[in-house]
């Protein structure tokens, strides 16, 4: 028999759940209108329709690979989005969002065909915690030349992590 790992779980009344809980997130975020919100308000553009979001989508290529589990993954006619919420700090965020990037690539390229048919895709990780420490609201990243920053790779990838964390701070009156 294995030793399997003893897990407390609390559960909050629903009266107590925010955005922030796992369930309400998920719960939310199911809604189609509420889900394009977030991400137009986001992201700052336009979308006009997304297919049913899936939330909790597994994606696991190979028998003995790491896989993950996307908290909202949701598509357009040309763009992919993977809406992670982040209750916790993770050391290796960087080498998580790009673990996260490649898996969906993987599901989303089908032998033999192009790699010019790989959608855009958003990776976003809203964060409950200033994740790099530099008091930023929104950390986006792209790749771009280390010798000249205007040539761009155009990959069509963009990583967004947002700090959701606010300092709460007394008031002087």
């Amino acid at each position: 028999m294995k030793n399997e790992e003893k897990r407390d779980y609390n559960y909050k009344p629903v009266e107590e759940l925010t955005f922030t809980d796992d369930f309400m997130f998920g719960a939310v975020m199911k809604h189609k209108e509420i889900c394009i919100g977030v991400l137009e308000r986001l992201l700052h553009i336009k979308i006009d329709h997304i297919e049913y979001p899936k939330l909790q989508k597994h994606l696991k290529p190979f028998y003995t690979s790491k896989g993950v589990r996307l908290d909202v993954y949701v598509k357009d006619s040309d763009r992919v989005f993977d809406v992670e919420l982040q209750n916790r700090k993770f050391e290796a965020l960087g080498k998580r969002t790009r673990y996260y990037q490649s898996m969906i690539d993987m599901d989303n390229l089908m032998k033999g065909e192009d790699y010019s048919t790989l959608k855009e895709s958003y990776v976003i990780f809203i964060c409950t915690d200033d994740p790099f420490g530099k008091g930023l609201a929104q950390y986006s990243f792209k790749d771009v030349c280390l010798e000249n920053t205007e040539v761009e790779l155009d990959d069509k990838v963009h990583k967004l992590i947002y700090n959701a964390y606010q300092k709460l701070h007394p008031c002087n009156f």
